[in-house]
C-alpha cells in the first residue's frame, strides 16, 4: 500500500507534467488549428512525459462551457477571436493533477479571461485550514462581478482523490448558505468559470466523454466486451469515444456506447452550453492545503 507521501508525490510530479504541457500547448492555440491535433497533442505529451491522461483533453470554444473533446475524425478548426477552454488531466497510479485557461485566439487576453483568472488567484490567496468553501465561493463570484460578468454556478471546484477526478467536497463559484471547513492535506481543484450572460447552463445532445460506473447485465456481445476494455483500461475516470475509436475499432463503437448507458454501466458527460449563448472563460489550478495555506502543484 503507497503511503501518503508517495501519493503526493505521484499529484506533485502530475502536475510538473502539466505545467510542461500547459506551456507548450498554448503555442498550438492559433487560428486554423485542428481541434483533433490540438487535444492529440496535449494526451500524447502527457504520456511522453510519464503520465497517462486523467480525463479526455476538453477544448470548449465560446458559448460551449465544458466537456467537448472531439472525435477522430472531427473537422473543426480554431478562428481568430475564439474564446478556447482548455482543460487538462494527467494521473500518475491515479493522483491527479487538473489545469485549465482561456485563450483569445490570436488577439490579447480581454476582461473576460482575465476575471476567470483573477477569481482563481483571489480564491487560492484564501485558501487554508479552516477556511469554508462557501467562502471561497463568494471571493470567486465577486471577483467575477467586479469585471461585470457572472459566475456559472451550475459549474463548480472539486475535490480530488486517486482514480476520482469529482469527490464529493465541492468549490461553488458563488456564495451559498452552506459551507464546509477545508482541512490540511485535502486536495482540490478550483476552477472558476465567467459568464457574458446570466451564467447558467443547458445541456446539448452531444456527448463524447464518458466514465464507467458499475458492471450490469449485458445481451449484447459487443457491448459486454466494450464494457470490460473500458473497466479495465479507464477503471472510473472519464475516457473519450474518441480513445475507443482509436484502439478498438472493431466493436461497433457507438451503439455500444449506448448500450452501456441505456443499461446504467457508464455515465454520459453531455455537452454543456451557456444558456442564452454567452461567452465563457475558465481557469483552474489544483492544489494541496497545507498547515498554513496551500501549495500549487499545476
Amino acid at each position: 500500500m503507497k503511503s501518503d507521501e508517495d501519493h503526493l508525490s505521484n499529484y506533485r510530479n502530475a502536475g510538473s507534467i502539466l505545467k510542461s504541457v500547459k506551456k507548450e500547448s498554448k503555442e498550438l492555440v492559433i487560428s486554423g488549428k485542428k481541434i483533433i491535433d490540438l487535444v492529440e497533442f496535449i494526451e500524447n505529451r502527457i504520456i511522453e512525459l510519464g503520465g497517462l491522461p486523467a480525463f479526455p483533453c476538453n477544448v470548449s470554444i465560446n458559448s460551449v462551457a465544458a466537456h467537448y473533446t472531439p472525435n477522430l475524425n472531427t473537422e473543426l478548426i480554431l478562428n481568430k477571436g475564439d474564446y478556447v477552454k482548455v482543460d487538462i488531466g494527467c494521473h500518475i497510479d491515479g493522483c491527479i493533477a487538473d489545469t485549465a485557461y482561456t485563450i483569445k485566439v490570436d488577439e490579447d487576453e480581454d476582461d473576460l479571461i482575465i476575471a476567470s483568472k483573477e477569481a482563481l488567484k483571489n480564491a487560492i490567496d484564501v485558501i487554508e485550514p479552516g477556511v469554508k468553501t462557501n467562502y471561497i465561493g463568494k471571493i470567486i463570484e465577486e471577483t467575477i462581478n467586479d469585471f461585470n460578468f457572472n459566475p456559472i454556478k451550475e459549474l463548480c471546484g472539486h475535490g480530488l482523490r486517486p482514480y476520482v477526478l469529482h469527490t464529493g467536497t465541492t468549490i461553488p463559484n458563488y456564495y451559498s448558505n452552506i459551507g464546509f471547513k477545508l482541512k490540511e492535506g485535502d486536495i482540490l481543484a478550483i476552477e472558476p468559470f465567467a459568464s457574458t450572460k446570466a451564467g447558467r447552463l443547458k445541456t446539448s445532445e452531444e456527448v463524447y466523454i464518458f466514465k464507467y460506473l458499475q458492471d450490469r447485465p449485458l445481451r449484447d456481445p459487443n457491448s459486454k466486451k466494450l464494457s470490460k476494455v473500458i473497466k479495465q483500461n479507464y477503471k472510473t475516470l472519464p475516457f473519450a469515444e474518441r480513445w475507443l475509436e482509436k484502439n478498438f475499432n472493431n466493436l461497433k463503437i457507438n451503439f455500444s456506447l449506448r448500450n452501456l448507458i441505456k443499461a446504467n454501466v457508464i455515465y454520459p458527460y453531455n455537452v454543456l452550453l451557456e444558456s442564452e449563448g454567452g461567452l465563457v472563460s475558465q481557469a483552474e489550478e489544483s492544489l494541496i492545503i497545507t498547515s498554513n495555506g496551500s501549495e500549487v502543484y499545476t
